[in-house]
Parts: C-alpha cells; structure tokens; sequence
C-alpha cells in the first residue's frame, strides 16, 4: 500500500475506559508538536474519551456561552497525526465565535477513508460511526443549531471528510478537503444522497496526494478537477461552472444549482501538501465557505441565545461600561413592523456608551417562530434572556409599544439583575382613552375574524403591499437621517432585516402580533402605577400628522385627546419616577432615526445616576 506519513508520528496518552468522561488538557500529552507549534493546555477546549477513543471540543477563544446556540465543526487530522496537531493547525476557534469545533482522533494510524485498503479498514475502526455518535452526542450535551453541522479534513482526514459526506450527506450542510483530491475506490462507491455544499483546496504541486491523481493497484486517486467534477454531479449539479483567478496564483472553479448548492474546487498554483498556502488563509476561506453555506446568515455582532421557547436573535455591540448594559426593544411603527431594525442607527452611538444589547422578539428577524407571538410571552422570557446574556445591571430603552414589555418584566423581573432605570420613545399611553384607541380599528377586526385572516395572508396577496411599504419607509427614513449621522447608520443591516418582512411567515406574525396587542394593552393597563424605577421619556408630536389628516370630526377629537393626556401621562411618568421628559416638536415616529441625540442624552443623564 502506498501512504506517505508524515516524518514524525504524534502519540496521545488518554487513559482508555467506557462510556464517556471528561478530561482537561492538561492529563493530554504535557507538549506536542503539530504542524503549527507546541500547544499549551488551554481551558477553552476540554478532551472526551469515550470507549477507549477521544476527541477534543475547543470553544470560542473570546468565550463560550451555554446559552448561545452554536454551529458544530468537525476537524479531522491527517494521516499520523492527532486531534491536538489539527487543533494547532487549523485553530477555527481563533478565529470565529460562531461554531464549537471538534477535533477527533483517528483509533489507528490512518481514518477509514472508504478506499477498502488501509488498516483502519483492515481492523474495522468503525471511524465513520464514531462520528456519527460524536455529532449526536455534541447535539445533546450543547445548545446546537439544528442542520448546521460542517466537517473539514486535512490530507488523508480530508479523504475521510469525503467518505463521511458519501456516507451522511444528511449531517452536514457544508464540507471541505484540504490537501486531498478524491480515492478511485470511493469515487466508484460514493452516494450523496443529501445534496451538500463542498469545497476542495488542492495545491497543484501536491506531491503526496498528487494533485493530476495518482495510478496505483491498491490505492489509486482521481484527479482534483475529476473529482470535483464528480462530486458535484452527485450533488445534483451539472458539468457548467465558472472558473476565475482569485489572485495571481489562486483559481477557483465554482458549481452551482438552484437548490441552491455551492461545490467549488481551490487551486493553489505552485502549492504543495500543506494546510497554509501562499495569499490563501485556509482556516478563514474554510469557515468563510461554511458562513456563506449556512441557512442561517446572521450579520456580525449577531447571536442566537436558545431559551426553552425558542433562540432569540441578539445583536451586541460596545463594551462595558462598568455600570449598566443597555437593552433595547423594538416596537412598532405605523404599519405594525416591529423589528431591530428600527435600531440600525442608534445601536452603533448607544455602544460608544456602554455594551448595548438589541433584541428580537421570537418570530421577529433572525427569531424562532413560534405560533402566538406577543409582549407578553416575550416578558416572560425576558428574565431568562437577560441571564443568558450575562446581564447584571440593566438600562431599557423601548421604541414605540414595546414600553409595554418593559412594564411586565418589572412586573415579574429577574431578582438578580437590577434594573438602573427605563428611556422610553413615545410608549403607548395607559390611560382609558388611549388604550381604546390602540384596540379599535384594525386591531379589534383582525381578532375578530382571526382564522380568516391568517389564511388570507398566507396565500400570498399582502407580499406586494408590504415590500412597497418596506421601500417606502427606507426612503422615509434615509430623508429623516441627518447628514451628520449618516456615516453611523448601518444600511446593511436595516436591509437584511427589513427584506425578512416580505416573507409569508412575517407577514402573519405581524397580524398575529397586531392581534394578540388587545391583550398586550389589558395586561400593562394598570402596571405603570407600580414603577419603583426612573423612566426618562421622549415624546414626539408625531400625532399632529394623524389629527391633520383625520376627515371626520370625532376622529380628530379623539386623536387631539390621544395626544394631550399622552403629554400628561409621560409627564407625570417621568415627575413621579423621577426620571426626565424629553419634548420633540414637528418630530416623526422614527425617532431612533430622526433625534438619536436626544436618546444618547437620555441616556447618558440615566448612566449620570449611578
């Protein structure tokens, strides 16, 4: 048989027993040496030995929450070599927080790489089950997101990246070789019955596993562009692709489908049989490659923290300011859509103050969806959010309506965290008057003819409507921003959320959300006598648009009403909780948008208190 090892062999001494235990690094090898250096034990990874076999889990270098819902990645080393010597070479948890990363060790020398020739297959390591069982085994002990599973292998372990994709296409949504082209054996046996997202670096002056194949009777390759040409015809992609240079020494070849699925094909020119290539970050490019194959496409500073309800979708930005952490919650604007965002441009300046979290309520953004979504249900996870997030003294800020969850939560709060004081933008008014303004109209028709309207909007006749009024609002608010602030906002951001509204599902959370706030209002009607905290608030006189354009007379009385106890009420809010009152004149709604100064100031006089 012909295999090139590596000149060295690494040994891992993992005391052999059944079932599983942990280990900590330091009862590994006391130093070994990888492709990259000597490791030192490090407590962001943590060695599983399980039936005399182990593997390595590393977290996040900048952290590992247990409440964040993670991607998995599985690492698998090449031939002689160990789980440890593919951590110091690949180092994936440098350098995202985004997955928990597996590192397994091979039970001999080589993986079974599905070539029917080599020991491990000779001794029926059972590699491939040992896999599986790890990838189960992970999704029960850690908060993974379901169907993101990714697997890379370097040189022979990328061979066995293969075998695990023709073997499971089901496990992983995306896979990588490095180093690798594809064994003749497996190219005749493989079945991807899943199509998969596949990506293959080759160095085209690979000598150990030649990059042109390799003609040999018991251990023959296939070529690399053979092989990705294969692979992606079993991924249900046709013989078409694109070919350019990256640079002036990487090509790359991509397949695609409409499905849609990505197989692509890296060659490095003048590349040989290593992991680190000349103007190629292989580490970053195969991470890369797995973000873009994901189905979930979180924007930076995005995370999902999985609660018993479903994972919340929270963008965090700024650091500590060794006070309080600055919560902000969407409510909605005059077509109901209540999102983050409405936060685009005030979370970057909030975060020059302080780490400032901004939320999502299920079925919201990037949100689980869940079949009843309101403030109400979402209070009442709000304890348990705030203690994923590691919150432990907290300022809210509530756009719009979403005073209403603030008013609950204080309600019901986590006793462990405090809460420092409330900004609210133009919150719902809880008086008499108000609150029956709020419930008429669309509101109290919606919930009177519930099932109705859920089945109309499902079949798609709102999708036209909502995406011209997704436009019209953009054009509304970059009017509003001023030239100032302009730099500051984050049009991508706003974008990927505010495109999410089109789809079917959105569409009917924001009725359900429009029906289920009759309820919302009931539940907050009397909890603003019991505020025991500061609430500052800014109100703008966005009403005047409504009472000017209002036709009949009995609806412009009730709109003037509307707005002159809403002043009142803010007021004494702000008198009795001792907090501050910001008036806004010839102001919009979008607030966040058009005066995020005065919520900076806001908020800098609530932080002034401690």
């Amino acid at each position: 048989m012909l295999r090139l090892l590596p000149s060295v062999v690494l040994a891992v001494c993992l005391t052999a027993c059944g079932g599983s235990k942990v280990a900590h690094d330091n009862n590994d090898s006391s130093a070994q040496t990888g492709q990259g250096g000597v490791i030192q034990p490090s407590e962001n990874t943590k060695i599983v030995s399980r039936d005399g076999r182990h593997y390595r889990i590393a977290f996040p270098e900048s952290g590992f929450n247990e409440k964040k819902a993670y991607k998995l990645l599985l690492a698998f080393h090449g031939s002689g070599g160990s789980a440890l010597s593919m951590q110091n070479m690949a180092r994936f948890e440098k350098l995202s927080d985004d997955y928990i990363v597996v590192y397994p060790k091979s039970k001999e020398v080589e993986w079974d790489d599905g070539c029917l020739c080599n020991v491990a297959h000779r001794l029926d390591a059972k590699d491939v089950e040992f896999v599986v069982d790890i990838v189960n085994e992970m999704h029960t002990e850690y908060n993974l997101l379901e169907g993101e599973n990714y697997a890379v292998g370097f040189s022979q372990g990328g061979l066995f990246s293969q075998n695990m994709m023709c073997k499971h296409s089901e496990l992983f949504k995306g896979v990588a070789s490095v180093a690798s082209p594809m064994s003749e054996q497996l190219s005749l046996m493989c079945n991807i019955a899943e199509p998969t997202n596949y990506m293959m670096v080759m160095g085209q002056q690979d000598k150990t596993l030649p990059y042109g194949g390799l003609k040999h009777s018991n251990f023959g390759l296939i070529s690399a562009p053979s092989a990705i040409d294969y692979i992606a015809k079993q991924n249900l992609i046709d013989g078409e692709y694109a070919e350019k240079a990256l640079v002036h020494n990487v090509i790359e070849r991509v397949y695609r489908n409409e499905l849609p699925i990505t197989n692509k094909l890296i060659t490095i020119l003048g590349g040989t049989h290593t992991w680190t290539f000349k103007n190629f970050n292989t580490s970053r490019e195969v991470l890369t490659f797995f973000d873009n194959s994901s189905d979930i496409q979180l924007p930076e500073h995005s995370a999902l923290y999985r609660l018993d309800t479903g994972d919340y979708h929270v963008r965090t930005m700024g650091q500590s300011n060794g006070k309080s952490d600055i919560v902000v919650l969407s409510g909605a604007n005059k077509f109901f859509h209540s999102d983050s965002a409405w936060t685009a441009l005030i979370q970057p300046m909030l975060a020059e103050h302080g780490k400032v979290h901004v939320v999502d309520r299920l079925n919201n953004a990037w949100s689980s969806e869940v079949e009843e979504p309101s403030f109400a249900s979402f209070a009442q996870d709000l304890p348990k959010l705030l203690e994923a997030l590691k919150v432990e003294s907290v300022i809210f800020i509530a756009f719009a309506n979403s005073n209403l969850a603030t008013l609950m939560y204080q309600n019901l709060p986590n006793e462990s965290v405090t809460t420092k004081g409330m900004i609210w933008v133009d919150p719902d008014i809880l008086l008499p008057h108000s609150i029956a303004q709020y419930q008429s109209g669309y509101v109290s028709y919606m919930r009177e003819y519930k099932q109705e309207f859920i089945e109309h909007v499902s079949e798609g006749p709102w999708t036209e409507r909502t995406v011209e009024r997704v436009a019209l609002e953009r054009e509304e608010i970059e009017g509003l921003i001023s030239p100032n602030n302009m730099p500051m906002m984050d049009w991508d951001y706003y974008d990927a959320v505010t495109t999410q509204r089109a789809e079917i599902s959105k569409q009917i959370t924001r009725i359900k959300e429009m029906m289920n706030y009759y309820d919302d209002l009931e539940a907050s009607r009397y909890l603003a006598n019991n505020l025991t905290v500061p609430v500052s608030i800014i109100d703008s006189d966005f009403e005047r648009l409504d009472i000017a354009s209002a036709e009949e007379e009995e609806t412009k009385q009730g709109l003037i009403k509307w707005q002159t106890e809403g002043t009142q009420w803010s007021k004494d809010i702000t008198q009795q909780t001792q907090g501050d009152y910001f008036a806004l004149e010839n102001a919009s709604h979008q607030v966040l948008f058009e005066h995020p100064e005065t919520v900076i100031e806001a908020l800098t006089k609530m932080l002034a208190r401690e």
